[in-house]
């Protein structure tokens, strides 16, 4: 597994990308440093996870991202863009979870649409 954790200050914009499975072992120290890269952005700012690699999380990392959604609102986030590709599973996963928190992320099948839905430039 890996997970690239990537903020754009100039873009204001946080890039995650999730590839394989997210190991509850793993799951708090990859949540603890999200909140970090937050934390360098403006309010306002865009979050893109590409989960287009990710496969299903276990119950350590469900509860990571609630926290994750907890913080990002508290933090003030703007628009999300979740690039699903072919992971259905882990797409329906955090997609479930959201759903508890009333947070709808737009849905891109690869990192250039998602910049060019965060860009205006697709309906």
């Amino acid at each position: 597994m890996a997970v690239e954790i990537q903020p754009d200050i100039g873009k204001n914009r946080l890039y995650i990308r999730i590839d394989g499975r997210l190991e509850d072992a793993e799951a708090r120290a990859v949540g603890d440093e999200i909140i970090r890269a937050m934390d360098r952005l403006r309010p306002g700012f865009a979050l893109i996870s590409d989960l287009t690699q990710a496969e299903p999380m276990g119950p350590e990392g469900v509860e990571q991202l609630k926290r994750i959604i907890a913080v990002s609102r508290e933090r003030k986030v703007g628009q999300t863009v979740r690039i699903v590709g072919r992971a259905a599973m882990a797409a329906l996963q955090f997609a479930r979870t959201s759903k508890q928190y009333q947070h709808e992320p737009y849905l891109a099948f690869s990192r250039e649409e998602a910049e060019r839905l965060l860009d205006g430039l697709l309906p």
